[in-house]
């Protein structure tokens, strides 16, 4: 292998493992490069990249081959080679068509770490190498269990993208060419879009949205039930009950027109459009193999977070999200066809740029997204500087206290620092300096009373 010497360099990532000695958690590392992408096992070389060989002779590694293949059911590529003097046993293995087993227990990779599957998610894992997606199973449900008025409402909002949808067409007609029905049985995603009743089959397939002031404080607390798109218009009508709003008046009324006829235009806390688009990607790619998780919504004072099951597919990262026209992967393909169709998505790919442009537009900071293996979570702020912002930043409590007030208030000065947080002149003046180093705080004025702090735009 011409590139070991800069595979040991680069250390152990997701494709490759190191070990000083071959035993049961090789297998294991080997299992879990079969369940996923495949990779390299490095026998003789330390966990931080110090070589210190391995010293087994042919016997040896044809037991070790036999592990493999009678455990693990694979054919590994399997060789000595030479580094810094010192022979190393390299073993690759490719990522398998169905999940391998090692003892009865599966693996896969995260990272550069081989983690044992969790018992509810090897559904999703077994299905996934079959290349079939949750949305398209087909099971014994009946027609009788689609809703007629959920299947009107998305006639009306179809009629542009989707022309063979028609108010005399069948039921069975319309999930066929949806391709909703598969060999003659009802997916799954028809009973989750058009379900009377989705969660008396699938539990967790609902929004938990709950009104918080703080971390433990709960003030409001709601299920959202019903079929994906009941779930998006209740979420709505939910943050327009847990947000403020303000109004803006465009035009002014001729003389001799009322008052009455200016337009008046409603300014809510966070963009509402913003919002619908990430409730509605959290339920198109959600995972709804993980069973008894549901997607949270939870809005405080200062902020939404929007948390869904599964995390980011097809090795996308964070920042792939943020470029305009990223990759489009998505977990539940029928599911987002159809919100497609009901123009209730624009172009596949292209949902968060949109939520980054309607925050931008709304004069907020942009939304955070973070991606964990098991789940994804967007977050809308009002104001850069939150606490936990701050906090992160490396601020202390007095700092934050003061950026609070200015929050509230508009601005600080070094007399109203101390009588909020008892420093002396001098150590006041060193942490508001401070947070204009760090670019918190703008100063306005040069000396004395006429010197002020503001948030920094």
């Amino acid at each position: 292998m011409d590139n070991l010497t800069a595979l040991i360099r680069h250390g152990e990532s997701e494709n490759v493992e190191f070990k000083e000695q071959w035993n049961d958690h090789g297998l294991e590392a080997l299992a879990s490069f079969v369940n996923t992408k495949g990779g390299i096992l490095i026998i003789g070389v330390r966990d931080n990249g110090t070589v210190i060989g391995w010293t087994g002779d042919d016997r040896a590694q044809q037991t070790i081959i036999n592990q493999i293949v009678e455990i693990l059911r694979v054919q590994p590529s399997v060789s000595v080679q030479q580094e810094k003097k010192k022979s190393v046993l390299v073993i690759e293995v490719r990522p398998g068509t169905t999940l391998a087993t090692c003892r009865g227990r599966y693996f896969q990779r995260i990272g550069n770490t081989t983690r044992e599957i969790p018992a509810e998610q090897l559904g999703r894992y077994f299905i996934a190498k079959l290349g079939v997606q949750w949305d398209s199973i087909a099971d014994n449900y009946t027609l009788e269990q689609i809703d007629p008025a959920a299947i009107k409402r998305f006639y009306e909002l179809a009629k542009n993208r989707l022309p063979f949808a028609r108010d005399d067409e069948s039921v069975d007609n319309l999930l066929q060419k949806l391709e909703l029905i598969r060999d003659g049985k009802i997916t799954r995603g028809a009973i989750l879009l058009f379900g009377k009743n989705p969660q008396a089959s699938f539990t967790s397939a609902q929004i938990h949205m709950g009104r918080f002031r703080d971390a433990i404080t709960i003030i409001d607390d709601k299920i959202l039930k019903g079929n994906l798109f009941s779930q998006v218009d209740a979420a709505v009508q939910l943050f327009q009950q847990y947000m403020q709003v303000r109004y803006e008046f465009n035009e002014k009324p001729a003389k001799t027109e009322p008052l009455s006829a200016m337009q008046r235009t409603e300014i809510w806390d966070y963009p509402i459009k913003a919002l619908r688009e990430a409730v509605i990607n959290a339920l198109i790619h959600r995972d709804y193999f993980q069973t008894g998780s549901e997607i949270q919504i939870r809005v405080y004072d200062d902020r939404v977070v929007i948390t869904n099951p599964g995390g980011l597919t097809g090795g996308m990262t964070v920042d792939e999200l943020r470029q305009e026209g990223h990759r489009s992967l998505p977990r539940n393909t029928l599911l987002a066809q159809v919100f497609y169709y009901g123009e209730l998505l624009e172009k596949w790919g292209t949902g968060t740029s949109r939520m980054i442009t309607l925050c931008q537009n709304h004069g907020i900071p942009e939304p955070e997204f973070s991606a964990h293996p098991d789940w994804f979570s967007v977050t809308f702020a009002k104001e850069f500087f939150t606490d936990e912002r701050l906090l992160a930043m490396g601020l202390s409590d007095r700092q934050v206290q003061a950026v609070r007030y200015v929050r509230e208030h508009g601005a600080i000065t070094n007399k109203e620092y101390r009588e909020l947080t008892g420093m002396s002149p001098r150590a006041a003046l060193r942490e508001l300096t401070d947070l204009c180093t760090r670019e918190v705080l703008v100063k306005q004025g040069t000396t004395g009373r006429s010197t002020v702090y503001h948030l920094k735009k």
